[in-house]
Formats: C-alpha cells, sequence, structure tokens
C-alpha cells in the first residue's frame, strides 16, 4: 500500500496547529521585516504582525521558502515512512513556490507539486480533502486527478480595507490604484482558478454594500449544494468576520466543515489590516 504524504504552503491557511491536527506537513513561507526572514506563523504569528503593520508605513516583503527547508521537511515526510508527497501551493501566478517544489527532489520519495491556482483557505481545503482521500486509501495517481477536478470548485471571495497593500505588492495591475479610498469604496476581489490571477468582481458601498454582495455570492454557490467547507477569513478584523458569519449562518449550518481564522502574514503583506471575506468547496 502506497503511504502518502500531504504538504502544504503557509499561504493555504491551514495554521501549524490545524495541520498537526489534520496530519498534514506544513511548509512556511517568509515574511521580511526589518532584513530579517521569519516564517510563516512559526516566528511571527497573525496578530503581531497586524500590530506591526498599523505602527508603520514601512511594507514587510514575502519571500519562497529557502531549497533547504523544503528539503528538509521532505527528508522528515520519507524519515517518518512516507513513500510519496502531494505538495500543494499557492497559485503559480502569485509566488514562485509551486515552481521552486517542483523542482526539488528527494532520494527515495516520489513527490509531486501542485498548483492549486488559488490561495488561502481555497488552497487549504484542497490540502484537507487530499489528506481525506489518503485515509480513504485512494492512490496517489487518483488523489492528483481528483485535486484537478476538486480545483475549480475551490473559491475565495474577500474585500480588503485599502488598495495601499494590493497595488504595492505587484499582485493586481496598477489601475486597481485608481478607484478611489476615499469614497468609502469596497472591492469585491476572488481568484480565477482558471489561470491563478487575482480578479476584481465588483465595487460595492461601504461595509454593507461588502456584506450583501458576499452573502449573494455565497447563495449563487452554495444553493441546492449538499456537501461542502466553508471558511471565514479575516486580517485583524474580527469585528466584520463576526458579521460575515452571522450574515451566512445559513450557509455555515450546512458545511460538512467550518474554519474562522486570520489570514497569514504572508497574504497579509500584500492585502493589509482590515479584510475579510469567506472561502468555499463544494464535494459534491
Amino acid at each position: 500500500m502506497e503511504k502518502i504524504a500531504i504538504v502544504i504552503d503557509s499561504a493555504g491557511d491551514i495554521s501549524p496547529e490545524l495541520a498537526k491536527i489534520k496530519g498534514i506537513y506544513y511548509l512556511p513561507l517568509y515574511i521580511n521585516i526589518n532584513e530579517k526572514f521569519l516564517k510563516d506563523r512559526v516566528d511571527i504569528n497573525p496578530s503581531d504582525f497586524y500590530d506591526y503593520m498599523k505602527s508603520t508605513d514601512d511594507l514587510p516583503g514575502t519571500s519562497l521558502p529557502a531549497p533547504g527547508d523544503i528539503m528538509a521537511l521532505l527528508e522528515k515526510v520519507k524519515a517518518d515512512g512516507f513513500d510519496k508527497a502531494i505538495i500543494i501551493c499557492i497559485s503559480s501566478k502569485l509566488s514562485g513556490t509551486y515552481n521552486l517544489c517542483d523542482m526539488i527532489e528527494v532520494d527515495g520519495l516520489e513527490t509531486y507539486a501542485f498548483d492549486s491556482k488559488n490561495l488561502t483557505m481555497a488552497e487549504g481545503f484542497l490540502g484537507i480533502l487530499a489528506k481525506k482521500m489518503v485515509d480513504e486509501g485512494k492512490s496517489f495517481d487518483e488523489i492528483i486527478r481528483s485535486l484537478e477536478k476538486a480545483r475549480s470548485n475551490s473559491k475565495v471571495f474577500f474585500t480588503i480595507e485599502t488598495f495601499k497593500y494590493i497595488v504595492e505588492g505587484g499582485r493586481v495591475p496598477k489601475s486597481f490604484g485608481k478607484i478611489s479610498d476615499v469614497l468609502s469604496v469596497k472591492p469585491i476581489i476572488s481568484v480565477n482558478n482558471e489561470d491563478g490571477k487575482i480578479k476584481l468582481l465588483k465595487i460595492v458601498r461601504g461595509e454593507r454594500g461588502a456584506l450583501r454582495h458576499l452573502y449573494k455570492l455565497a447563495k449563487e454557490n452554495l444553493s441546492d449544494v449538499k456537501n461542502y467547507y466553508m471558511f471565514i477569513g479575516h486580517g485583524d478584523n474580527l469585528d466584520m468576520a463576526n458579521k460575515l458569519e452571522d450574515k451566512l449562518k445559513d450557509f455555515i449550518g450546512g458545511a460538512s466543515l467550518f474554519i474562522k481564522d486570520q489570514i497569514s502574514p504572508t497574504l497579509g503583506v500584500n492585502t493589509g489590516p482590515g479584510l475579510f471575506g469567506f472561502a468555499l468547496m463544494k464535494l459534491d
């Protein structure tokens, strides 16, 4: 019988604690603050990270996992008795993590780097699903084929407080920055999981407008769906995350898995404090 490990990078928003519970290996990306490279959720947690963001005008940076980090983690996977590993990565259009993981080889361990073409828990849910399939005894090839099908059913929708970070981080066209923060408009943002790029879905007025449109997106995606996962995420904005949770309570109540957490510092570098939104993955 194949012994298959599931690895996921920290942009998938599966915390080290949740990864341990689920039996998934955690690969942290790096945050660069004042020329110090800190491992995401290992050397710096989301709360401390957002406190730092609010205290300075300096923009932190992000870095890929070091090749040595990946090698060391895969060597541990091998030492733990696994002969195969599936590494689930943030969209290759948003980070070079996938390309790096795809190049790494470890003697005696067959690896497959999987481009989620997504981020946050829309990526993380793929890792949780993959581990579930391992536990069900599915083969390496079966899991990879199933992930390729599931990728289009895993989606994320969110809004941000300001366009500053997402524009300066280079993750979206500079034209996004022309939408004025002064007007109190809220962008509804998603990821196109066909090409893995961030896309602007709609501009709404204020937080109430954002809540209404996020509810609409949940309804469009989950009406008549029987089996799905859901996630409420925020970047130092628990108040709006709670309001969104209340707004989506009927959908959350029907989810076979629900997770609520802050998004990781890796992602927060490019979105800043104030983000809130949700992710889902349809399973049927």
